[in-house]
């Protein structure tokens, strides 16, 4: 028998970790951290009582080891930056970190693989030594494993930063840049690799190497260090009509789902973060007019109306932000990427105090375009905001209409951070 224990007020169940640290938790945590920190606690109660490891879908209180990578890692982190703190988040971190650099016995099994591989890292081994997962690594897959590895690794970052430990914040930056060991620069994607270093055969349209999805799908799956990936692709203007091609077919039309391996799926969480990296390349407009299609073409108000799986309240997290205009992009971070709201009026009053008003008076579902924004009155053409506007709140005043503004958000000085900018950028 076990008890919760003050703070804690409640003990949570079932989290498709997966699918939720990209934005569910974070929605959790904005509304009311309080909440988000009981499922935080109640996550490190769960690894304490399987013997420290953090499973990546935990069903009534078990492990199901189902997907990849250290969700945990990323859940945690998201919860923490959105103002959820009110459990015991050292004990956490140092569970995480100690799960990040000490291979147990299911990192090192392939029991279950490639689906259900039982470990919180599995092949942490070939990670510590290889600085990627490899291609027959014990993994769902190699390249796909390593893209949530770094991501995990760039969120115990942010955590070591808040808890003041810059050693530990440094070491696992420059781990987070261990996604560029798996960036094919001959072919310009993301794709699986062998142990000895060498690449094999490569079809962009092809999963080798990933969970629900392909290489052409995944390679945008860096959101941590958006400019780092549009360099390696050879700059904004590259990656501006890589992104334009894969939202689109050929003849203009939309291509956001079932338009094959090649473009986008977005009712699947590896594409869901994809349409908000036009703000890192100077069109942000991109980013306004691709989420605001996915919104009306893909979700309506009838009993089938949520694309693909809901997830634990994933695809709805998604959908929430959106319509709300931000999303929470930077894993780990509560920094808040800028499309355009769905309506004129909207007020997020968070159970901690702080209000977040935002203003729209032309918005429609035909006018995703910004035009202007101020941010608690003051003219900004950044197209997103900094962590101290969650933790304070503030009032967003967009102008939208039916058509572009391209320059609005478009200088470089503009782009939201990035990994690459800052130090611990990784291997090159």
């Amino acid at each position: 028998m076990h008890t919760v224990v003050a703070p804690q007020r409640a003990q949570y169940a079932n989290f498709s970790g997966w699918d939720v640290y990209r934005s569910q938790l974070q929605l959790v945590a904005l509304l009311d951290p309080a909440v988000a920190s009981d499922v935080a606690q109640s996550l490190l109660n769960q690894a304490e009582q399987n013997g420290g490891e953090w499973d990546r879908w935990t069903h009534n209180s078990g492990a199901t080891h189902v997907m990849e990578g250290d969700a945990s890692a990323l859940a945690v982190a998201g919860i923490v930056a959105f103002g959820g703190d009110g459990f015991d988040v050292k004990s956490a971190f140092a569970s995480l970190v100690r799960a990040a650099t000490v291979p147990t016995a299911n990192d090192l099994s392939n029991k279950g693989c490639p689906v259900l591989c039982p470990g919180q890292r599995p092949s942490l081994d070939k990670w510590l030594t290889l600085h990627y997962v490899p291609k027959g690594a014990n993994a769902w897959g190699g390249a796909g494993e390593t893209l949530e590895d770094a991501a995990a690794d760039f969120a115990i970052a942010q955590l070591a930063r808040r808890l003041g430990d810059r050693g530990r914040e440094r070491t696992f930056l420059e781990r987070a840049g261990y996604w560029r060991n798996v960036f094919n620069p001959k072919v310009g994607y993301v794709q699986d690799r062998n142990e000895d270093g060498s690449w094999p055969a490569f079809d962009p349209a092809s999963d080798e190497g990933f969970a629900e999805g392909s290489s052409a799908q995944y390679t945008w799956m860096v959101p941590f260090d958006a400019r780092g990936l549009f360099d390696a692709m050879g700059g904004d203007e590259q990656a501006n009509r890589r992104l334009d091609a894969f939202f689109h077919h050929p003849d203009g039309g939309w291509a956001l789902t079932v338009s094959g391996a090649l473009k986008a799926e977005m009712d699947n969480e590896p594409s869901t973060a994809a349409a908000w990296l036009y703000l890192f390349s100077g069109k942000p407009y991109g980013t306004q007019e691709t989420v605001r299609r996915a919104m009306i073409d893909l979700w309506s108000d009838t009993p089938y109306g949520i694309p693909g799986n809901d997830d634990l309240g994933a695809m709805s997290a998604w959908y929430v932000w959106s319509a709300l205009g931000m999303y929470p992009g930077i894993p780990g971070r509560a920094e808040l990427l800028l499309g355009s709201p769905l309506f004129p009026r909207a007020v997020v009053r968070r159970a901690n105090g702080p209000t977040i008003a935002i203003v729209a008076p032309e918005a429609a579902a035909d006018a995703p375009y910004v035009q202007s924004l101020e941010v608690d009155g003051r003219p900004s053409t950044k197209p997103w905001l900094p962590e101290s506007f969650v933790a304070t709140g503030g009032r967003l005043a967009f102008r939208l209409a039916s058509k572009p503004n391209m320059r609005w958000g478009a200088a470089p000085g503009d782009a939201p951070p990035s990994l690459s900018q800052s130090r611990g950028a990784g291997p090159t």
